[in-house]
């Protein structure tokens, strides 16, 4: 009992000398206490204490502001991993495999452009702005393209009359001299109810320029009736010197259909394929028609399948067979005016491409030739063989 009492005091004072100790840490810093173990040897700890002093000025002091800014790293080694960085980039870019069709290469997407038909222009046109803008900026390429496949041989019998800003003053004079008062829209096809007039503020008034106008609007009026001459149905016919206004607004929806045509090779190549659509449509119509022996061209469903023109350059019957009312719709196969066949060549002849420019030259020679008071007014009909046009 004695040797206990003893013990639990000894021990008493040693936890209040310890605390001691802390105290004293806490004031002047973490002092070296002395170990003893068993065996009787002494090693000195440090004790590590966390001191907590309360400043009376805290509150006042303001928040601090990281201003700390990234120090921007210049010397040579960093340029070159720079340039490495950026050619793996470029390089991984590269092999990226194009996810639109935008992203192909200028040739590989100009080529599937003109595979297109005419028709799906438009729609691809609709399609975004980038691939709109591509189409337009590339139309007279495009548009030559598809025409030199598709529709060589109509491009030469339908071609664009020519406007009539593009004339010189020396031509509008030649005009003016040789047809007068008959460059008044009234005066002009008064006799065709089915194509509108031309209007001589709009396209050149020569004989020439005149039949194109209308070659091209028959195309978009005869390709309107094709569902009537497919189904049987009678197309609605218009008495002498009648002209109803449903007839009015329809010749001038054509008309709008063509002047289209002459400010964009787009609606022209469109024109193209609608009249190859009709020719087709015309003769598998006038082949199932056991009662029609007449003489017609060759006509495979290859040959409609392919898109072209091709079997229209084999020989046939004459293709001048000129509608000059609606009447005539429903036994025209072919159409195609300005070309005749010579069977001592064994092939289509058309009329030139310049016919315009020289029918312009015949009129000046005329006008600097005849006298102001003689000046002539007829149609030089002599430019051109009837054979060729009608």
């Amino acid at each position: 009992m004695p040797a206990t009492s003893s013990t639990s005091r000894s021990g008493r004072h040693s936890q209040s000398s310890m605390v001691s100790d802390v105290s004293a840490v806490n004031v002047v810093g973490p002092p070296e206490i002395a170990n003893t173990n068993t065996t009787g040897i002494t090693t000195k700890t440090k004790v590590k204490a966390t001191v907590l002093y309360e400043d009376a000025s805290a509150d006042r002091l303001e928040p601090l502001v990281d201003l700390t800014q990234a120090i921007p790293l210049h010397s040579k080694k960093t340029d070159r991993k720079q340039k490495r960085r950026e050619k793996k980039e470029v390089k991984r870019a590269s092999t990226v495999p194009p996810r639109g069709l935008l992203d192909l290469p200028y040739e590989l997407l100009y080529s599937i452009i003109t595979l297109v038909e005419p028709r799906e222009l438009f729609v691809l046109c609709r399609v975004n702005k980038s691939l709109r803008n591509f189409i337009l900026s590339q139309e007279h390429l495009i548009t030559r393209d598809i025409i030199a496949w598709r529709y060589p041989s109509l491009s030469k019998c339908f071609r664009l009359p020519v406007l009539a800003q593009d004339l010189d003053e020396n031509a509008r004079r030649a005009l003016n001299e040789a047809y007068g008062d008959a460059l008044s829209p009234r005066r002009v096809n008064a006799n065709y109810k089915h194509v509108q007039s031309p209007d001589p503020s709009l396209v050149c008034f020569c004989y020439t320029c005149r039949l194109r106008w209308i070659f091209l609007c028959i195309i978009v009026d005869f390709a309107y009736w094709q569902h009537h001459l497919d189904n049987g149905l009678p197309i609605p016919t218009i008495p002498r010197g009648a002209d109803p206004d449903w007839n009015k607004k329809l010749v001038a929806e054509h008309a709008q259909v063509v002047v289209k045509a002459l400010h964009s090779q787009l609606w022209y190549v469109r024109l193209l394929q609608a009249h190859l659509t009709s020719i087709t449509r015309s003769i598998r119509r006038n082949t199932a028609n056991q009662g029609n022996r007449r003489s017609r061209f060759r006509m495979t469903p290859t040959d409609v399948a392919s898109g072209t023109d091709a079997f229209l350059d084999r020989s046939g019957p004459p293709t001048v067979d000129f509608p000059y009312n609606r009447d005539n719709y429903d036994m025209l196969e072919a159409f195609m005016p300005s070309r005749s066949w010579i069977k001592d060549d064994g092939k289509w002849v058309y009329v030139p491409a310049d016919q315009h420019e020289r029918e312009l030259r015949l009129l000046e020679r005329q006008r600097q030739e005849a006298p102001s008071s003689t000046a002539v007014s007829q149609t030089p009909a002599a430019l051109v063989p009837r054979s060729m046009i009608f």
